[in-house]
């Protein structure tokens, strides 16, 4: 792996068919036309990774009292992964701490442990905000402790050996009609899914069923983005994996795809926003810029102008990702006086990005290299450290970028990688 955290290049077996030129970016994308649930994603990368024994033989043995059963199955005529976690009945509902205890005793790695984490603190995040409740005080009952701990870690572990790779999934169907719970008979999607899928684009779909149940809905949009229709990329190898149930319309299966993209295409697609303000305060704006980092913008300017009337107001700018596009909007117009946009759908060329270490005076400092084609064209030190390096040495700012960048020409600099 590189040490900015992008996959290596190499291919998942030998074959000819599997060659091809670095540097390239992988993807995992996920088609949701059937919903998805934790079983479902569990089965279809390890359908995909070709994981089976070794998953079995992982999680058998963290501590659980679980038996998990990995089949080949078909699915209305289509071969499929099936994954099924046996577990006792829990007799009490799960509780966050719980559920935080055990993951941080579990025999994974900390970046496994860390990325679960993520993944149950937003679904009691959700339950906490559809009930009313904090954090602490929710009691998880429809998810049993066990099987949701092995559909989460192994979720995360099998990611791993994915080294984290970037999540796509398509348009989310959630189903539709009703389900009988511990609190009676909720509409499909229920509210803790719809927490989960805010700022997303949903369909019902024609199945009267939940498809899209709390914990793929958690995995997916933690860690994911919605594909667009202008995505593209080059498929290297699927995986199947299927749910319990079978529908007559529709396979009841969930695809998932490693995908390759060239690292330097222009094929990185963002959404430019724009308004003009001429009734809001600096402070505001000010305010309103942070509030729409928060929400996933990527970038964010303001420039100041002349509006009419000959009024001084500013032109706010946003980039954002295709799957970020809602909940930024939500926040420009929640943040903002703003009471339009304009909206435009753009690609970009981006340099690849790497940060390194260096020594400068005994202190450990990061430089950013940003690199076209491997060859690298600017090399800046991180303000951040330079401003803990002056601080630690007792000297000005500027005599400790001097020499940051001194040592940074030292050891990256021309003819230097």
């Amino acid at each position: 792996m590189k040490s900015n955290g992008t996959p290596a290049c190499k291919p998942l077996d030998g074959g000819k068919a599997m060659r091809y030129n670095c540097p390239m970016a992988r993807e995992l994308l996920f088609q949701t036309h059937c919903g998805a649930s934790g079983d479902m994603i569990l089965a279809a990368l390890i359908d995909l990774l070709d994981a089976g024994p070794e998953f079995k033989k992982a999680f058998e043995n963290i501590g659980l009292d679980v038996t998990v059963n990995v089949a080949d199955v078909e699915k209305n005529h289509l071969r499929c992964k099936q994954v099924t976690v046996a577990a006792p009945q829990a007799g009490h509902g799960t509780t966050w701490p719980e559920i935080q205890a055990f993951i941080a005793s579990s025999p994974f790695s900390p970046d496994v442990k860390e990325r679960a984490g993520l993944v149950f603190q937003a679904i009691f995040a959700a339950e906490a905000s559809v009930h009313g409740d904090e954090l602490k005080d929710v009691h998880l009952h429809e998810l049993g402790a066990d099987d949701s701990l092995v559909d989460i870690l192994g979720f995360c572990w099998l990611w791993e050996k994915l080294e984290f790779c970037p999540i796509y999934f398509t348009v989310l169907v959630t189903g539709r009609g009703s389900i009988r719970t511990r609190h009676g008979v909720l509409p499909v999607p229920p509210p803790a899914v719809l927490r989960l899928v805010q700022g997303f684009t949903c369909r019902g779909g024609d199945i009267e069923d939940e498809l899209l149940t709390p914990t793929g809905a958690a995995i997916l949009t933690v860690f994911g983005s919605q594909a667009d229709a202008e995505r593209s990329a080059r498929p290297v190898k699927t995986g199947c994996g299927c749910g319990l149930k079978t529908f007559a319309s529709t396979p009841n299966l969930l695809c998932a795809t490693l995908e390759e993209r060239d690292e330097n295409s222009a094929g990185d697609r963002v959404w430019v926003l724009e308004s003009s303000v001429d009734d809001m305060s600096p402070e505001l704006l000010a305010h309103a810029a942070e509030k729409i980092v928060a929400a996933g913008a990527l970038d964010i300017f303001i420039a100041s102008g002349l509006m009419k009337k000959g009024r001084p107001g500013f032109q706010l700018t946003v980039l954002c990702r295709p799957g970020d596009r809602e909940k930024v909007i939500a926040a420009i117009f929640g943040e903002s006086t703003a009471i339009g946009l304009r909206q435009r759908l753009e690609e970009r060329v981006i340099l690849e990005r790497e940060t390194r270490v260096i020594q400068v005076a005994g202190h450990e400092l990061r430089v950013k290299v940003c690199s076209w084609n491997k060859r690298p064209m600017n090399a800046k030190p991180e303000f951040a450290d330079v401003r803990r390096l002056a601080e630690a040495l007792g000297i000005p700012v500027k005599q400790a970028m001097q020499m940051a960048l001194g040592a940074m020409h030292e050891k990256h600099g021309p003819g230097k990688n």
